[in-house]
């Protein structure tokens, strides 16, 4: 989801075009939107977290302290979070002075109990939205826990911890990429897949282990099947052969996508792959952005921690070089002086259509294999495929953590608390997704072996529901 297109669409609201207007001064979009009048400047207070300071110890810090930290908390939840439609970005202001009251009555506030406070004060059920600390004993406490552990049972305590990463052109939260390995059966078209050679190598990843993050197999009766195991950009060489490999499948009468487990990252990879399966025009979804200097340091902070951190692959680093000089280039251009800041404006895109750039429509059918482990950019997935006919969802509930993303990190400067919260807000063009529940699949499945199931569902055809559900899915604007 690129920062320059969504900059690219004029707006109504005269805050909203000048934001644009200098946001797009910064980024050289080709068609600026027309001048509005110039606002009030904005109070600002600046949350970029200093090189070498990431992941820090966190300390014990004073009443007075945690009160300081409480208020920059306050500030970054007001002037980035996109949050959830229909509720308030931040606690209301009798429950933000209920806890100021409690930070008082402790001389002192170690980092978990102020974290937690945090938690409590500022949770909301979104799947992205995270407090914690780095150091030593690193902490991560999500404001919406899993519902049930059996939902996540195939997915490993490392993808767990990584279910928080968000859907951008450079993810900063995602996993890095893994090593790619030879797949476990010949693949299906060499001509497409030639880049899963065992001699083409990645950088290791802590949530895929040594499994490649794209694998084209057979499966049951010759079925392909595809996984595909993360959107991280980092792992772009693999995932930029997804449209290669749709067209592959396109000529396939029957093949199953495996879903489970990928946690998410670049959704324009996800898009990209989805587009390549049909000619039909698809909903995009709804979107809501946050353009503000916090959220785009925030988002530049989520991109320098994982610069900092090293698990970058070496040929994705210019991926996420450019990312971070655009994200510092937004911040200057809404950064009017050392004290002062264009006011954080909203951009809402409803409705938009995108048509599938395959040669003609869907004939085979189509398994998508999910599970709890599926979230962010991999729901963005579904709600994009689950439009074509011919596209059967089976397995078990997604996670439910897509309707707020691009992530922003903020580090609390006293205590070194961290907060990770969502720029932008997302919607499901049918309605159908729900935060943290996620998506009901149309088959589930409980046995043994899922792949052999869903390759045997994709034999066998896609049941009416799934038929009533494509009929629905108008591209009409809502």
């Amino acid at each position: 989801m690129s920062i320059t297109g969504s900059l690219r669409r004029p707006r109504p609201v005269a805050a909203a075009a000048l934001v644009a207007a200098l946001a797009c001064a910064a980024l050289g979009c080709a068609q600026p939107p027309a001048r509005a009048p110039v606002q009030e400047p904005a109070p600002y207070r600046s949350l970029r977290i200093a090189d070498g300071d990431f992941d820090r110890e966190p300390r014990t810090v004073s009443a007075e302290d945690a009160l300081r930290d409480l208020d920059d908390a306050r500030y970054a939840f007001e002037q980035a979070y996109a949050g959830l439609d229909g509720r308030a970005r931040a606690p209301s202001r009798a429950a933000i002075a209920r806890d100021e009251d409690a930070l008082r009555g402790r001389a002192a506030w170690r980092p978990g109990d102020f974290a937690r406070l945090l938690r409590d004060l500022f949770a909301v059920p979104d799947g992205h939205l995270a407090f914690g600390h780095g150091g030593r004993a690193p902490l991560r406490l999500a404001a919406a826990p899993p519902r049930s552990p059996s939902l996540l049972a195939r997915t490993t305590a490392a993808q767990v911890a990584s279910l928080s990463s968000l859907s951008s052109p450079v993810n900063a939260n995602d996993a890095p990429s893994s090593r790619l390995s030879s797949p476990a059966e010949l693949p299906l078209v060499s001509s497409a897949t030639r880049w899963l050679d065992p001699s083409r190598r990645l950088d290791p990843s802590p949530h895929l282990g040594h499994r490649p993050p794209v694998e084209l197999t057979r499966g049951r009766d010759g079925v392909p099947v595809l996984a595909i195991r993360t959107f991280d950009s980092a792992a772009a060489a693999a995932l930029s052969a997804l449209p290669a490999l749709a067209g592959e499948l396109r000529r396939a009468p029957a093949f199953v996508v495996d879903l489970r487990g990928n946690t998410g990252g670049n959704y324009l990879f996800a898009e990209r792959f989805a587009l390549a399966l049909t000619d039909a025009p698809l909903r995009r979804l709804d979107e809501r952005e946050v353009l503000s200097v916090t959220a785009a340091e925030g988002r530049a902070n989520s991109v320098r921690r994982r610069l900092a951190r090293g698990d970058v692959p070496a040929d994705a680093l210019p991926r996420f070089h450019e990312q971070l000089a655009t994200l510092e280039r937004l911040a200057g251009a809404l950064r009017l002086g050392p004290h002062t800041a264009a006011p954080r404006v909203d951009l809402t895109t409803r409705g938009a259509v995108v048509r599938g750039r395959a040669a003609g429509p869907l004939r085979g059918r189509a398994v998508f294999l999910v599970d709890g482990g599926c979230a962010s950019a991999c729901e963005m997935l579904l709600a994009l495929v689950r439009q074509i006919p011919g596209v059967l969802v089976a397995g078990q509930n997604t996670r439910g953590g897509m309707s707020v993303g691009e992530i922003a990190f903020f580090q609390l400067p006293r205590s070194g608390v961290a907060l990770w919260l969502g720029t932008r807000a997302f919607r499901d063009p049918l309605g159908d997704f729900v935060e943290t529940r996620g998506f009901e699949p149309d088959v589930r499945l409980d046995g043994p072996d899922p792949v052999g199931d869903a390759a045997a569902l994709a034999l066998r055809g896609s049941p009416g529901g799934a038929a009533r559900r494509a009929a629905s899915s108008s591209c009409a604007r809502r």
